[in-house]
């Protein structure tokens, strides 16, 4: 960069509070945390992947976080009863499995 290259458009005491104010605000802004089913669940009405939401527990439809009730509905599903319901089908089928064809004799 160089200095005084140009007239300036706004006073440098203006530009550096600003700069400064950016600077400030990159702490706060995070990018989104993956969770364990983000977009490896599905809307069931419109297939867009669903996204997790700390302030509902849960997922909702991608299409809905993004666009709103244009695109699609505000259904969602809570992250423990999803992973709850999971490890209930897997202990299901483990039991429902002929343990004795698979130990080797």
């Amino acid at each position: 960069m160089i200095r005084n290259a140009h007239e300036a458009i706004i006073s440098r005491k203006t530009f550096e509070a600003v700069q400064n104010q950016l600077k400030n605000r990159k702490k706060y802004i995070t990018a989104p945390k993956l969770h364990l089913f983000t977009n490896i669940l599905f809307c069931a009405d419109c297939g867009t992947g669903m996204w997790y939401r700390s302030n509902r527990n849960g997922y909702i439809c991608g299409s809905y976080a993004r666009h709103g009730k244009k695109a699609c509905t505000s259904h969602t599903i809570k992250e423990n009863v999803l992973k709850e319901m999971i490890l209930n089908d897997i202990k299901s089928l483990t039991q429902q499995i002929d343990k004795e064809q698979y130990i080797k004799k």
